[in-house]
């Protein structure tokens, strides 16, 4: 796919929306259950914006699963969500198909190799089984972390022995998770947190950000359908002034 045109204010979809589902753990603990009972609500949660995006016909959907830094948490809980993650995948391997929609995962592969073989093996299975398909594409960010991302990146094309002037964006972009796929035009994070925490950094530039205040466990398809669809309300100018051609932008 080529790389994203900017023509100035949108009143149209997002082509590629990013979800980062946040609250899982905090709505376990509001109402006495254990982390795994939180992140099994918020799988549920995922599969309403799912739902939401194609039904909107959104090509593009990416939802954080597991970043770089969440090794770090309980191996109970590290644990309970790759079980999660291996389940919903194998559950709808059919649908994949059925609906036409592009598997992909985001991240590093070689710690989920060493550490959980079968789930990286399924993952493998499911990017060559849905390859050829365009209708839809789900990213699945999985041991991702922005700056890791970019480092690999980097060293693919050093790895290439790519001259210095040979090196632009559109060869970095290519050597990117995302290569092929649009720019990310909104990004949506549950629970209150006003961060990013370095998703997709290089892609989502100019992505509309929004916060929502709620725990992910607590929305439904309804709630991602009105975010998404609020998305159309946002004057996106890219640098460009709303009267006329923008000055030059530092950095640009």
């Amino acid at each position: 796919m080529p790389a994203q045109q900017h023509t100035g204010s949108s009143r149209a979809l997002p082509r590629h929306v990013v979800l980062i589902p946040d609250g899982n753990g905090r709505w376990a603990l509001q109402h006495g259950k254990p982390a795994a009972a939180g992140h099994l609500q918020g799988a549920r949660s995922v599969e309403g914006f799912l739902k939401a995006c194609r039904k909107l016909q959104i090509p593009v959907a990416t939802v954080w699963a597991f970043s770089t830094e969440n090794w770090g948490r309980e191996g109970v809980e590290v644990k309970a969500i790759m079980r999660l993650v291996d389940f919903y995948l194998r559950r709808n391997r059919a649908r994949f198909r059925k609906e036409q929609m592009r598997f992909r995962h985001l991240g590093r592969r070689d710690r989920l190799a060493e550490r959980y073989p079968r789930l990286m093996e399924l993952i493998r299975m499911l990017e060559e089984e849905t390859r050829d398909y365009r209708r839809y594409t789900l990213n699945l960010a999985l041991d991702y972390g922005g700056r890791d991302e970019v480092l690999r990146a980097v060293r693919r094309l050093v790895g290439e022995s790519e001259r210095p002037e040979a090196v632009t964006w559109e060869r970095l972009r290519e050597s990117l998770d995302t290569a092929d796929q649009p720019d990310v035009d909104l990004i949506i994070r549950t629970s209150g947190e006003h961060r990013l925490s370095g998703i997709l950094p290089l892609q989502s530039i100019y992505a509309e950000l929004l916060f929502i205040p709620r725990l992910l466990p607590e929305l439904s398809e309804k709630d991602f359908t009105e975010a998404l669809l609020g998305f159309t309300n946002r004057d996106r100018r890219f640098g460009l002034r709303p009267d006329g051609p923008a000055e030059p932008v530092v950095g640009e």
